[in-house]
């Protein structure tokens, strides 16, 4: 049987064509704007490192089965790493430790649908393992450096913890700079050879031994999180200072459902990975496809249309998170960036998402209209058996602290603490990043966004750009179809329609 990925071949209803239109239309009017960087594929997820003082690079997880490495600043691929068989959903690094007098080395890993995960060696590119670590598409990846594990999350539900010691021996000074392991990063990037639904399935090599499998989830696990679980030393539990790291790791597995689990998971004395299931929420509707983890906080996104901060307490893993603000969005969201966590330095209280509706949204966290200090508000989605839950729209009346259905905002309802929309990609909004960039002329540091999307392109914005929009105010009107002309004469068409008549 034959695959195709060309729109052109397939049935397509009206409403299709009119949106495939518009939003090449938007293509054309933004290609400029963000200072684009046009991928061969699409972005599924994205990675931003930054060395002190360095120039920022993203990592990016792409469609096209390849992993690529692209400085920010220039825009230019560094690296791309190819040999998955299908599209790349995932990438985390590992350092292995100095050791003997040779110096620390750095690995990437990557998760693909075709149901492997793979190690890289990013000095040289070579690649050094791949496992086949599940029984469908492995949909995330987390590093727990501490533990030295690998976790991966996939379609068939299941949370694997790979050991990742045994790379702390392994040999890099056998590894080759031949030519196949330093390809031109530059040169074009050959079509996929496979292009249906479920690609083939990868075949193990040096594969990494699998340390525990953990199973709770009914549904695909779509994200991982984690934080150190401390043991506090005062009467007073909520004192963060007063907290020691256990050495123990407070996994968080979001699945397709909108179910948040945790997991404790440690190494005993002898090395062996043991790992418990401590709590379990049901934070959202539908999906989550975003975590973020601050100091006491979790910032979550959901195609729910929602995204819900909540607290926890790292010292009580079995306690769920508690909801503590939701704030509603017109469409699902894929992207959550909070400021102050992320990038402290800027001293900024903003939130930015990322929506399917293609917007990038600002909103201000120390707006009156969303205040986070009213502790007894119930944020939580409200259970069938208390009544039906409110509109989207009472809640952002409300100013997110009401029970509410899961439904999107509607439009045109005011956002509490919205400030701005970015509206230039012409898809929707798969991540959002922030990073530094130094400003030649002025000698200092500035804020950067970094927006990735379905529609292939990464974009880069200054932080001021993003909190009050200069896009140029254009407006794409649908252009009515010109009548067909005939192509016979005033006469000839009479005499055709006597003809037709006397049928």
């Amino acid at each position: 049987m034959s695959h195709t990925n060309d729109t052109s071949n397939l049935f397509q209803t009206d409403a299709q064509h009119a949106r495939s239109a518009y939003r090449a239309a938007k293509t054309e009017l933004h290609q400029e704007s963000g200072d684009p960087i046009k991928l061969a594929s699409k972005p599924l997820r994205v990675v931003v490192r930054q060395q002190e003082g360095g120039e920022a690079e993203a990592w990016v997880a792409e469609s096209g089965f390849v992993v690529q490495r692209v400085a920010l600043e220039s825009g230019k691929t560094r690296q791309i790493y190819r040999g998955h068989l299908g599209p790349v959903t995932s990438v985390d690094f590992y350092t292995v430790p100095a050791k003997d007098g040779k110096p620390a080395r750095e690995l990437m890993i990557s998760g693909s649908w075709d149901k492997s995960f793979r190690v890289w060696d990013v000095k040289t590119k070579t690649h050094i393992s791949t496992t086949v670590a599940h029984t469908d598409f492995i949909k995330t990846i987390l590093v727990l450096p501490s533990l030295k594990l690998l976790v991966t999350g996939s379609s068939d539900k299941d949370l694997r913890l790979w050991d990742l010691s045994s790379l702390d021996s392994f040999d890099f000074d056998s590894l080759s700079n031949s030519a196949n392991n330093t390809e031109n990063a530059d040169s074009a990037e050959p079509a996929p050879a496979h292009t249906g639904a479920a690609p083939p399935s990868a075949k193990s090599l040096a594969p990494l031994p699998v340390a525990l499998v953990l199973k709770s989830h009914t549904r695909p696990i779509e994200r991982l999180a984690s934080y150190a679980i401390t043991a506090s030393s005062s009467l007073n539990n909520d004192d963060e200072e007063d907290r020691t790291p256990t050495g123990r790791i407070a996994l968080l597995s979001a699945d397709s459902l909108g179910a948040l689990k945790t997991w404790e998971v440690w190494r005993e004395e002898d090395g062996k990975v043991k790992g418990e299931l401590k709590s379990k929420a049901r934070l959202h509707e539908i999906g989550i496809y975003d975590i973020v983890v601050g100091d006491g906080e979790i910032w979550t996104a959901s195609a729910d249309s929602s995204i819900l901060l909540s607290t926890y307490s790292s010292s009580s893993p079995t306690t769920p998170p508690k909801p503590t603000l939701r704030i509603p969005h017109p469409s699902g969201l894929k992207s959550v960036l909070p400021l102050p966590l992320l990038l402290p330095t800027l001293n900024s209280t903003h939130l930015i998402t990322g929506a399917s509706d293609e917007a990038i949204r600002t909103f201000d966290l120390s707006s009156a209209a969303l205040d986070l200090d009213d502790a007894a508000a119930n944020y939580a989605i409200t259970p069938t058996t208390a009544g039906p839950a409110k509109s989207a729209a009472a809640v952002a009346a409300a100013g997110g602290r009401e029970a509410w259905n899961g439904l999107p905002l509607p439009p045109t309802t005011t956002m509490p603490g919205h400030v701005s929309t970015l509206d230039a990609h012409s898809h929707e909004v798969t991540d959002l990043h922030a990073y530094l960039r130094l400003n030649p002329e002025t000698g200092k540091k500035e804020a950067w966004i970094l927006s990735a999307s379905v529609d292939g392109t990464l974009r880069r914005w200054k932080w001021e750009d993003v909190l009050q929009p200069k896009l140029a105010e254009k407006v794409l009107v649908p252009v009515e179809p010109e009548e067909e002309k005939s192509l016979l004469t005033a006469e000839e068409e009479a005499e055709l329609e006597a003809l037709m008549g006397d049928d």
